[in-house]
């Protein structure tokens, strides 16, 4: 019987975040008889550390720019240490494993892109394109979470996206279904009315998320809907105070609005859901917003990044420009005026998840992709490294 494949993956943490759950997601449903996983964060633990416990050794290197701008000595003593059959890094803060890797000539490294900050959006400094593109080079496998960001890397740093393999985000469809039981016991909870329109979105409260945009669309709305709503805001981070302060001193929005923070109750508020927005300036693959049309809401989202690659516009959600809240209430409006519009968006937006987007087919995908640069080192790859 062939020995485990030892994983050692590395991100910048493990808070809450698409990324931070879709690794969740892997080291849980991994076969634990074929693979082996350690992971190993930059900067910080976080909210997800307790979910893979059990699963997955988890170290923490608590680094801060302050204390080193460079992680490249202290990732190959990890790699040395760990003795992995692959490393797979995610991400920017990440990216200093693939040179750790090469250094260390022990495995084979994959290095994945799961979406932009803000601030880098619209593009990067040169030293960090050149950088990253230095690291696609070395990589044995290069992923990206959408055709959208592999067109965009390799746009910017030349890097062939031929070269570049997407493998999108899954969610589980058996967590995140319609439950008509759950929604009208989660609605009674919090309040609502039979016929009280439920507007929500769930993310981190960043400038990435530009909520901002969310409020002035729901304000916009306010002012022409007919009947009582409400706006859950799920989600903890630094812009709340300037959120909370914009949505107080609105006049369409005072009272209406609500911040849940961060909360493990995900799954059951979004049954309590009408319609699910996202407003997002860039997105990889969004796991929410896989979660909310799995769950069977109508969502409508902006048309950035590898949203328009999960939402068929028209049939299973609604698009609309980024920072135009004109645009977003007028898709709000649409579907609070016409709930069997509703309930068809919806109903495509499950089966659009279910077939394309399950969680089971991402693990299956990144369980091939682990086990032919496993087959290849393994055996090879510690007596190089004790050599």
């Amino acid at each position: 019987m062939p020995r485990s494949i030892r994983i050692l993956h590395v991100v910048d943490s493990l808070g809450r975040g698409g990324l931070e759950n879709g690794l969740v997601n892997l080291v849980t449903r991994l076969n634990a008889g074929r693979f082996e996983h350690i992971v190993c964060t930059i900067r910080a633990l976080g909210y997800n550390a307790q979910r893979i416990a059990g699963r997955a050794q988890v170290m923490c290197l608590q680094r801060t720019q302050a204390s080193s701008r460079f992680q490249i000595p202290a990732l190959a003593r990890v790699i040395g240490e760990v003795r992995p059959d692959v490393v797979h890094s995610r991400n920017w803060p990440a990216i200093e494993a693939v040179f750790a890797a090469r250094w260390a000539r022990c495995c084979p490294v994959i290095h994945s892109e799961h979406g932009l900050d803000a601030a880098w959006a619209a593009g990067e400094p040169w030293r960090r394109t050149l950088i990253r593109r230095a690291a696609f080079s070395l990589a044995h496998r290069v992923l990206t979470v959408s055709g959208q960001l592999r067109d965009l890397h390799a746009e910017r740093t030349g890097f062939p996206a031929a070269k570049i393999t997407v493998l999108h985000n899954g969610v589980d469809v058996e967590r995140f279904s319609p439950d008509a039981e759950v929604r009208a016991r989660v609605r009674a909870e919090l309040g609502l009315s039979k016929n009280e329109l439920c507007i929500g979105c769930v993310g981190n409260l960043f400038p990435v998320k530009d909520h901002a945009t969310l409020l002035a669309g729901v304000a916009a709305m306010a002012g022409e809907v007919a009947g009582a709503w409400r706006l859950l805001v799920m989600g903890e981070g630094p812009e709340r105070r300037k959120l909370e302060s914009l949505a107080e001193s609105n006049p369409q929005l005072r009272g209406k609005v609500v911040f849940l923070g961060s909360t493990s109750r995900v799954p059951e508020l979004l049954q309590a859901l009408d319609i699910y927005a996202l407003t997002s300036i860039t997105e990889g693959i969004c796991n929410s917003l896989l979660e909310a049309m799995a769950s069977g809401l109508p969502v409508v989202a902006t048309a950035a990044g590898g949203n328009p690659e999960v939402v068929v516009d028209g049939e299973c959600g609604l698009l609309f420009p980024v920072g135009d809240p004109a645009a977003l209430a007028k898709h709000l409006l649409r579907l609070a005026a016409d709930p069997v519009s509703r309930v068809q968006i919806a109903d495509a937006a499950v089966k659009q998840v279910r077939e394309k987007f399950s969680v089971d087919s991402m693990v299956r995908n990144y369980g091939q992709i682990y086990e032919s640069a496993g087959q290849a080192f393994t055996g090879t790859a510690h007596a190089v490294a004790g050599a």
